[in-house]
């Protein structure tokens, strides 16, 4: 069983390594052509990555996270509960679209006219059941992605839809990282992590599905991203064999684990492209410049 330091720590990382990453999206041309796309708000799930002040609101172990706490924030000059020292992609977006940053749905204080962000950090795709089906557990929060939906759903009900989600973009994910992260740092093979990734995927699909049927029309849903190059697991799961090393130093069956998830999440992106033909609906790939995943 994986330790709090070592669970904290990869909590962490996986969202400051995200900093460092290039943000590649495979099809922009109708979700950010040049001209400027007309959106009024944004809704955005998912994990540490996204996450602008929901685990620091999400019970007592979110409430110690040292997310909460500086120097995180510092250069927004306040804690605000994001995962680094500064802004999440989140916030770029919602700045290329002229829109205020997103307020965490769990902040009711938040000013939730331009859209909400239900991401928490720590969450996972699948639900507490699920992942315990595979042996394993989410020791941060157990707002998954099913909580984070059913919050979206609250969120419209209580405002009678005003915000209309056909103007809307809506972002899924990143999501489904710490279901691996945790199933590993809790003594999972690589096989067995393999074995969750079409529950995992099919989670993600399903969510997307339930966001259209909202009215969804523009959806950009997150891939993973080359976690072998990540510090932690460099560090955690150090080889002597250098067969386990890709050219830029890189644990290569983590990068595999990462590219087997995407290959499916595209996969299962096609079929809701033509399931649904008038929602544009894209995968956003995460990676070095030389070491895209997917």
């Amino acid at each position: 069983m994986a330790n709090h330091n070592s669970l904290c720590s990869l909590l962490i990382s996986f969202t400051l390594f995200s900093i460092l990453l290039s943000i590649i999206p495979t099809t922009t041309s109708y979700l950010f052509p040049h001209k400027k796309l007309s959106i009024e708000s944004i809704f955005q799930f998912g994990d540490s990555l996204s996450d602008t002040g929901n685990l620091i609101r999400d019970g007592p172990i979110g409430a110690h996270n040292p997310c909460g706490s500086p120097p995180y924030g510092e250069t927004l000059h306040d804690t605000t509960g994001r995962c680094s020292d500064g802004l999440l992609m989140i916030d770029f977006f919602a700045t290329y679209f002229r829109l205020p940053l997103l307020s965490p749905y769990l902040n009711k204080q938040g000013n939730f006219k331009h859209g909400v962000n239900f991401a928490v950090a720590g969450s996972t795709a699948l639900d507490a059941d699920a992942l315990a089906a595979k042996g394993a557990t989410s020791p941060v929060t157990n707002s998954s992605l099913s909580v984070q939906l059913n919050w979206f759903k609250s969120h419209l009900h209580s405002i009678c839809q005003n915000i209309s989600v056909r103007k809307s973009l809506v972002i899924m994910g990143e999501i489904g990282g710490n279901d691996y992260n945790y199933a590993l740092l809790q003594g999972k093979t690589m096989d067995e992590l393999r074995s969750m990734v079409p529950n995992v995927v099919h989670t993600i699909k399903e969510a997307v599905k339930e966001v259209i049927d909202f009215g969804a029309k523009k959806v950009v849903v997150s891939g993973n991203f080359p976690i072998g190059c990540m510090p932690i697991y460099l560090s955690l799961f150090e080889s002597k064999d250098p067969s386990m090393y890709d050219e830029l130093e890189c644990l290569k069956p983590f990068n595999e684990l990462a590219k087997f998830h995407n290959d499916r999440l595209q996969q299962a992106i096609k079929e809701l492209q033509q399931k649904y033909p008038n929602v544009a609906i894209d995968l956003m790939k995460m990676g070095f410049k030389k070491h895209v995943v997917g």
